[in-house]
């Protein structure tokens, strides 16, 4: 019997460099911190796929917090990336952010 299985492409991101990416991106005053906001340990991998989707009301509201007001609050990573993706400042695809300090 064989394992029935697929080979796919994805973005490896390092956690730290995504925490240095958005905070220069969005000028904020405060480190991103991706780890804490998601609320991940050590040695995880978090995978998101980020792709350019219709922005719904409440992640425009939290997206408006983030560029206008420097505010981003947990859980919040996706919608900031999928509105990068839209913008085309990064690539559609599976996001595996490696999360080891």
């Amino acid at each position: 019997m064989k394992l029935r299985h697929e080979i796919k492409s994805v973005i490896m991101v390092e956690y730290n460099d995504l925490d240095e990416f958005l905070t220069e991106r969005f000028d904020l005053p405060e480190d991103y911190e991706f780890a804490a906001m998601e609320e991940l340990g050590n040695d995880v991998v978090k995978s998101i796929n980020v792709c350019k989707e219709e922005i719904g009301t409440y992640d425009q509201e939290y997206i408006d917090a983030v560029v206008k007001d420097k505010k981003p609050m947990p859980y919040g990573t996706r919608t900031l990336l999928c509105y990068l993706c839209n913008s085309g400042e990064i690539p559609e695809g599976k996001y595996m952010i490696n999360v080891s300090w």
